[in-house]
């Protein structure tokens, strides 16, 4: 039995060990019939090996840290110095994947968010293993609205799958070039979840964006602003007073136009 918690005090203590951290959770997974809930958990697992052996990570499909399958989601660490390859190829192996599964149409549709962290958590082997404040965060990035409302916008014909990595790991592993996806290829967002009072500035990385993602945030018809309709419209009054002195086809008795 572990001995009971205590609270820190004026004693130092050593960090945990330092965790690439990925959870993945399906869209739907509720709404679908019983009968196929224990399937879809158990081909999840299968999947998300499948992707990982596609993108040269048997190592890491073997050695997952602290594995758990909540039934629609599973969450792992890993080797952190794995990060890179995790964001690159791995996301576009298991975007692929999906994608072939859901060209058939008897396939139940799976469609996901990834979030992928880096922090220290509890090691393998003791009480709470895999659990910590960078544990917590995995879930916050994975559930915020922001990253629910991207793969509810988008066509489920063509994204499958939408990612969310951390600050940290973009830091680490895509600034840095460690990856090969370009820096830009990642879009900015400020994460969050209101209820858990959670904001985080993260990533947004989407291997098969459907069309309507890609509508530039100022391809909207152009709107003039505000002044410069007010401007226009006082220069349209002042002509029409004017409009009668200055029109030559005005009859001025006969001595023509005023000017």
């Amino acid at each position: 039995m572990p001995e009971p918690p205590s609270l820190p005090g004026i004693v130092s203590r050593p960090l945990p060990p330092l965790s690439g951290l990925l959870c993945v959770d399906l869209k739907g997974f509720t709404s679908l019939p019983g009968a196929v809930h224990a399937p879809v958990s158990a081909y999840l697992e299968e999947i998300l090996d499948a992707a990982l052996t596609a993108a040269g990570l048997d190592d890491l499909r073997t050695t997952k840290r602290f594995p758990v399958n909540s039934g629609d989601g599973v969450t792992f660490g890993f080797d952190p110095t794995l990060l890179g390859f995790v964001v690159h190829p791995f996301l576009d192996r298991l975007d692929e994947k999906l994608a072939k599964h859901n060209a058939d149409s008897g396939h139940v549709r799976l469609r996901m968010r990834v979030s992928v962290h880096s922090g220290h958590v509890a090691p393998e082997g003791v009480p709470g293993e895999g659990n910590g404040p960078a544990r917590n965060e995995l879930h916050r990035l994975l559930d915020s609205q922001e990253v629910k409302a991207v793969l509810a916008k988008a066509s489920e014909e063509t994204t499958h799958l939408v990612a969310i990595v951390s600050d940290r790991v973009y830091e680490d592993a895509v600034v840095s070039r460690h990856t090969g996806l370009h820096p830009d290829r990642f879009r900015r967002i400020l994460a969050t979840v209101p209820d858990k009072e959670f904001a985080r500035r993260a990533w947004l990385y989407i291997p098969t964006p459907s069309g309507n993602l890609l509508i530039a945030p100022d391809s909207a018809p152009h709107q003039p602003p505000r002044e410069v309709g007010r401007l226009s419209r006082a220069i349209n009054r002042f002509h029409s007073a004017l409009k009668p002195y200055i029109d030559p086809h005005r009859s001025t008795g006969g001595t023509g136009p005023w000017l």
